[in-house]
Order: C-alpha cells, then structure tokens, then sequence
C-alpha cells in the first residue's frame, strides 16, 4: 500500500502568492498584504489536512468479476467501506485496464455516509480478447478547495478473461450421414432446415430456448420443447492458421476475423448434437480431440480468446489429431494464406474422406491502406501469390474480405 499526496495547479497557486504576499508585507509592512498571505497559507493548510486524511478508514475489496466479449460491457465491481464517523465527498478509483483502448480507466466514487458500504459496479467496454491480470488500484481523493489530492496504491489482484465475439450464423449446410438417437430411441432435437415436427417432450438444460412448446408447456405446467426426425451433424473440426509472419495490422487483422469465425462455428455447432474438434498453431500447439460440442465449448472459447500469432505452424501438429477425426467429418480450415504446405496437407485431409470447407483471409486483402511490410512479410506474400499461381489442385480456397461479415461470407459459401 503506497501513499502520496501532492499539491493541485491551483494548491500550488494558493500557497506560492501566499509565500510571495508574505514576502510583501515583511517589505512594506502593509497589513492587507499580511493577512491575505495568512489567510492563503491557512487555507493550503487546512486543505492539506483534509486530504491527508480523505482516505483514511476506507476499506476496499474486488467483488467477484464477470467474463464478456468483445464488444460487451465488463462489469468490474468493488467494495467500499467507510468504517469512520464523517461522510466522504467524491473519490476517484484510476486502474489499468489493458482489454480497453485507454491507458488508464477512471471512475468516480459517489459521496458516502458515516459508517456506510457500498458497491461500486464500474462498467466497462471490452475490446480486446485475452486472459487478462488485474493488480493494482489508485484510490484518489482531495479536500474540498482542491488544492491538494491525496493517492493511496491498493494491490487487488484478479483474473478475467474477455472472449472473442461471435456471429449468428444460419444453416452451414453441414452433411447429415446418419440419425442420432438418444438411448431410448426418441429422436433429439436439433437447429437446421428440414426437420420433421416428431413430438414434444421435457425441457431440459441442454436445449435451445426456441424450442420451447408453449402451448403443452402452459397445459403441462413446466416447460415443454419440440423434437425433430432428421439426420444429425456427426463431426465438425475447425483448423485455424495462425503464423505471425501473415498477420495484418491494425485492430481489425485477419487472424481476428478468423477467431471469429471459429468462434462462431463453435457456437452455432455448440445447439447441435454433434462432435466438435479443434486444432490451431501459433505461439503454442492448440489441439482439442472430438467431444460432443456442447461440452467442449468453453475450453474451445478459451483456446481462442488466449491465442496469440506465432511461428507454429497448424499443418506440422495435426497429424495425430486428424486420426482421431471421423470419417466424413467436416472440416472448416480457417488460414491466413494459402501456401502449398497447407494446400498438401488439406487436400491429404479430403483424400481421407473429410470433408474440407477452406476460407483464407489474406494478409493483402487486411493490411491497412499505406503499411509498409517487412522483407519476410513480402516473402511470405510472394510464397503465397506463387501458391495462388500454381496448379490449384482438388481444393480451392474461399477468400475473405474485411468488409464481409461472417454471416455472409459462410452463407455465400454453401
């Protein structure tokens, strides 16, 4: 705990033409003089009083943190005591918050009573994904001239994560190879198009709330969903490409798009009965093996939100996560480029009955306009326009726009 109290631009006005009136009168002998220094260098005194002690008895303790996603306000709350006999005027709470655009977020306190509590929830907007560590907090206050202000450095160590933001996708035409059934052979409803009305049964925790049957819900007097006969989605896998040499800049980039995509594959498949895998390079090998996709999504989401562009490349550590892939899975290869490497190895992918949905987004199409790109920045574009040169083979990839939103550019592509 770090305390400091230092004089404001008008503290330091007040006490220099104190210091300089005084001056004066010890000159001139003039008696205005006098007691107008007097009365400056009492005020600066009795302010530098009050915010010495306008922080003395408050106690303070982070409540519990909620997660959010990009784009969504963060809710970061504090308890605040005032454990003294006085009411307390307005307080500033500064912290660093690196998921947000500004250096240093400030908040103010409302005035509280004697012997009071209070939590205050400051709202904040989300902007950058990542597992994020929260330490230190600067409690300010000051007196009531303001003529000084007083800092105390509270350690308060947290944890949040900020998640990657995701888009309401319809229908990705997944293939349907065969009917899943439940153990007792009552066909499990599931989101789509051409699903046949089977019947009704209860609701339980897994099942989307636009399911719900309101009419039998209200005659049975709990909730009631719809089920559906169709064939249902077996496997679904996402690869996603992330070398650092092929990442644009500017806030926007095209890794960023293509962690929303996945995410929002994630979450789309995540409604379905189905299987869901994930592999992605980068700063670390990233491989989640088959599990049914609602299970599987926060560990999903949290590979996301932490991942960071790297020298790892996808197509060297999949080898032994694609055997543990059904037969016609369905595989949507999320990369940055199209260089021949990956080309091989997705088009190995296919050759074993997979089946292989393949969007790039490029880092020409996402580069800002005016950058400069670095000599090994210009070779991997070099590599990738000589892939786009050659022979494209059996697999041809779908090149993505910044200004294409993923509900489009997945719905374009079936």
């Amino acid at each position: 705990m770090l305390h400091m109290i230092w004089p404001t631009p008008r503290g330091w006005a007040i006490g220099i033409g104190g210091v300089i009136w005084l001056l004066v009168a010890m000159i001139n002998h003039t008696l205005f003089a006098l007691l107008f220094a007097w009365a400056a260098l009492a005020l600066a005194l009795v302010s530098f009083c009050c915010a010495l002690f306008s922080l003395h008895g408050l106690r303070i303790s982070r409540a519990p943190a909620s997660d959010a996603c990009v784009g969504q306000m963060l809710s970061l709350p504090l308890q605040i005591e005032n454990s003294r006999w006085r009411r307390r005027q307005p307080l500033v709470v500064i912290e660093n918050l690196p998921f947000t655009n500004d250096k240093s977020h400030y908040a103010v306190l409302p005035p509280m009573a004697a012997k009071s509590s209070r939590l205050f929830d400051r709202k904040v907007l989300a902007i950058k994904r990542g597992e994020f560590k929260l330490n230190h907090i600067i409690l300010r206050g000051g007196d009531p001239a303001g003529l000084f202000y007083r800092e105390r450095r509270l350690k308060l160590p947290a944890a949040l994560v900020v998640y990657p933001p995701s888009e309401q996708l319809q229908d990705l035409l997944l293939h349907q190879n065969e009917a899943i059934h439940t153990a007792t052979g009552t066909p499990l409803s599931a989101a789509g198009n051409s699903q046949d009305f089977y019947g009704v049964r209860e609701y339980t925790h897994t099942d989307g709330m636009r399911y719900i049957h309101w009419r039998s819900s209200a005659r049975y007097g709990k909730f009631m969903v719809k089920e559906f006969e169709r064939n249902a989605v077996m496997s679904v896998a996402v690869i996603l490409d992330a070398q650092e040499l092929a990442v644009s800049g500017g806030d926007w980039s095209n890794l960023e798009y293509l962690i929303r995509a996945a995410a929002s594959i994630c979450h789309y498949c995540s409604d379905l009965y189905c299987t869901f895998a994930f592999a992605a390079g980068g700063s670390k090998p990233i491989l989640v093996t088959p599990k049914l996709a609602a299970e599987v999504k926060a560990e999903v989401m949290y590979d996301l939100a932490t991942l960071q562009p790297g020298k790892q490349q996808v197509q060297h550590i999949i080898d032994e996560w694609a055997r543990a892939l059904p037969r016609n899975t369905v595989i949507f290869a999320l990369s940055l480029s199209d260089n021949l490497p990956l080309r091989s190895t997705l088009e190995s992918l296919q050759e074993q009955g997979m089946d292989l949905r393949w969007f790039t987004a490029r880092k020409k199409d996402f580069e800002p306009a005016g950058a400069k790109q670095s000599k090994p920045a210009r070779r991997a574009a070099a590599d990738s326009n000589a892939a786009a040169a050659a022979p494209s083979g059996i697999l041809t990839p779908t090149f993505l726009q910044p200004a294409l939103g993923i509900k489009q550019a997945f719905s374009s592509s079936n």
